[in-house]
């Protein structure tokens, strides 16, 4: 019982942890099979799927800030209509 709760901890660790531990159980599940048809094509995969996410999230990044401009206007001007509720009590209230 105490084996499957240090495994649980451990997975709970490795989920934790920086971006590069998660891929050390499946590079370690692959150890005893040849590198060039198993771990080669593995390496390969994960190298294009961080560099595709990495990509994308620096694409996502710049229209984050772009969208911020527009989104603090808005609350610039939802912030606006409150205050005025507040200044007005009865005015959106019939």
């Amino acid at each position: 019982m105490i084996l499957y709760l240090l495994a649980y901890l451990g997975g709970v660790l490795t989920i934790v942890s920086p971006c590069i531990l998660p891929v050390i159980p499946f590079v370690l599940a692959r150890a005893d099979r040849p590198f060039l048809r198993n771990g080669l094509p593995m390496l390969i995969g994960m190298s294009l799927a961080f560099a595709v996410v990495a990509t994308l999230a620096s694409v996502a990044g710049g229209w984050v800030v772009s969208a911020n401009q527009y989104g603090r206007g808005a609350a610039l001007i939802l912030l606006a209509l409150f205050g005025l509720t507040l200044v007005f009590r009865s005015w959106p209230i019939a």
